[in-house]
């Protein structure tokens, strides 16, 4: 009876961790659904992701990668990008905060970069022009697993069509 009534006990703590350590979001999988309506509510009414409805632009993709293991950072360092990014701003700025912001006010290449260290830890990397109504369902599709997409920036020349400007020099010369 003693012993039923341990683990009885145990089970009900064990439960109640839960309550008191809740489980991370950022560990595991997310499909694309729930990604896409996650991100929705992250760039609602009030971001400027929205000024850009019904055009096209080129969306830098920032994704929080506090929880990827080492070997899938070192995968995604491979790729080129900068890895010295966020090192370089904390050293200038010695404050997590400040130094995140000034890593995502920096222009990012397809290549990405990262800021690395501590958390979060984040990987930005620009996309391909597109248009803005495919963005969101763009950044999930290269989302991997105990990564997760939180912000997408769009270009300042988002409203500018590149097909209009070379039009415009072809008609001059």
């Amino acid at each position: 009876m003693r012993t039923a009534l341990t683990l009885l006990a145990a089970s009900l703590a064990l439960g109640g961790c839960s309550l008191i350590w809740p489980e991370d979001e950022r560990v595991g999988g997310e499909d694309a659904d729930d990604c896409a309506a996650r991100v929705a509510k992250l760039l609602g009414p009030g971001s400027n992701f929205r000024l850009y409805q019904g055009e096209a632009g080129v969306p830098t993709f920032t994704y929080d990668i506090t929880k990827l293991g080492l070997e899938e950072v070192q995968a995604l360092l491979r790729k080129g990008g900068d890895e010295t990014a966020g090192t370089r701003t904390m050293n200038q700025t010695n404050m997590t905060s400040t130094a995140v912001e000034e890593f995502m006010n920096r222009e990012v290449d397809e290549k990405g970069a990262f800021f690395l260290g501590r958390d979060p830890a984040l990987y930005r990397v620009r996309g391909q022009r597109q248009p803005v109504e495919g963005m969101i369902a763009n950044g999930c599709e290269r989302q991997q697993a105990d990564m997760r997409l939180i912000d997408i920036a769009i270009s300042a020349s988002a409203s500018e069509p590149a097909a209009d400007s070379e039009q415009e020099q072809e008609t001059d010369s």
